[in-house]
């Protein structure tokens, strides 16, 4: 049986497909199997929202074309359930829900916007901690385009959760609200008070790639280290933050050619990284942990829960 996501951000539009019948399926949702798809379309809604108000005319038909294009592809592999959703930029847009349900209507899918709680519930609803990590609290923290998620969780019971208005395309339109970061800060710093032991859990396109390129830098100056406990998966905040400074001297085109990084993903690695390091900070963390989380593997992690008729988590 095969299951879809779409997940429609402030910078890009996502679809994967799975098949739910594989024994070992919250352990592969990064992977592609055979008869599995993924695809990324740039999109960039949150440039027009941050800076205008509203998704504009050019946007809205790439929006479509990509939605119509998705759906033929569902329909060529079969997906038997699905979920859709649209997140900050189009929660923030004037005519965001006038354009997600004309999108819905030419491409014949059903989309919803959802709020920031929803996405924050997605994001952690596929992480599986270790063992020995079950009595402990997790930060989660999921930085987009136009908003960071964040929210806490002991022994699988949300304790808090807020959607901030911090996002790395706000940096880049002047979007930013003076008030909503220190808002943020304040909390996070109640965070660090309040719960301990706390593990650092990163989600969002931008330290995922971070992710993958320490390793490889790992690997290719053969740093790699047991006994420093080095492994994928975790982001030691100093590493990052060597990134953060070197990254704060190129360029756009710079970036690009260093990191190997598309364009549209080099304009907010940047504010994306200030954003991660400043959490950091607040909470006094060395390390930074990026399981394979999100709203994308969220929603098929669901999915997948409700054809096998278990719970659903928080």
């Amino acid at each position: 049986m095969k299951i879809a996501a779409i997940d429609i951000g402030s910078n890009a539009l996502r679809l994967q497909i799975k098949d739910c019948s594989q024994p070992d399926f919250l352990l592969s949702l990064e992977s592609l199997r055979e008869g599995e798809y993924y695809e990324r379309v740039p999109l960039k809604s949150g440039m027009d929202v941050f800076a205008t108000g509203n998704i504009l005319p050019p946007t809205k038909i790439r929006l479509t074309l990509a939605l119509q294009h998705f759906a033929a592809v569902m329909r060529q592999y079969g997906v038997s359930r699905y979920r859709a959703v649209a997140t900050s930029a189009y929660r923030d847009a004037r005519n965001g829900q006038e354009v997600i349900s004309r999108a819905g209507k030419d491409s014949g899918l059903n989309i919803e916007i959802i709020p920031g709680d929803e996405e924050a519930r997605l994001t952690r609803l596929s992480f599986m901690p270790p063992q020995e990590w079950k009595d402990d609290y997790f930060l989660f923290v999921d930085v987009g385009g136009g908003s960071t998620e964040v929210s806490v969780t002991h022994q699988r019971r949300l304790l808090y959760g807020h959607s901030f208005q911090v996002g790395s395309m706000r940096y880049l339109c002047n979007n930013q609200s003076p008030e909503q970061e220190r808002m943020l800060d304040d909390k996070i710093k109640e965070i660090h008070h309040d719960c301990t032991p706390l593990h650092y859990i990163a989600a969002g396109g931008c330290v995922k790639f971070m992710d993958k390129y320490l390793e490889k830098e790992k690997r290719s100056k053969e740093k790699r280290s047991k006994e420093k406990g080095v492994r994928r998966g975790i982001i030691p905040v100093s590493d990052m933050e060597a990134v953060y400074a070197d990254l704060q001297t190129k360029t756009v085109s710079q970036i690009v050619e260093h990191y190997d990084i598309a364009e549209e993903r080099a304009v907010i690695l940047t504010p994306a990284c200030s954003i991660f390091l400043r959490i950091a900070a607040g909470i006094g963390a060395d390390t930074i942990n990026v399981p394979a989380i999100g709203v994308r593997n969220g929603i098929l992690a669901e999915l997948h829960r409700q054809t096998n008729g278990e719970a659903d988590g928080n």
